[in-house]
């Protein structure tokens, strides 16, 4: 399933938010040397316990990410990752 998201690079922790127009994840390292990205993708993968692969947005805030999965399995991980569950 693709979902599109916003990546705020340089935060304190790794974390997910939802938002009223999907999620807001805040990574550790910077957005240079596509650190945040690398950072964005492992981050998922293990919180999510899925696949995920980029799809576009490589050098913007907004992403759209390929993650394994129905649309109901994905969506359902994502919110109980955001909700404090997944961590």
């Amino acid at each position: 399933m693709k979902i599109q998201l916003r990546i705020v690079p340089n935060a304190k922790a790794f974390r997910l938010e939802p938002t009223t127009d999907g999620f807001r994840v805040y990574v550790k390292e910077k957005a240079e040397g596509n650190k945040a990205n690398i950072a964005l993708l492992k981050g998922l993968k293990k919180l999510l316990k899925k696949e995920v692969r980029l799809v576009s947005g490589a050098k913007a805030r907004n992403k759209v990410l390929e993650i394994e999965g129905t649309e109901k399995e994905v969506l359902d991980a994502l919110r109980a990752a955001g909700a404090g569950k997944g961590a």
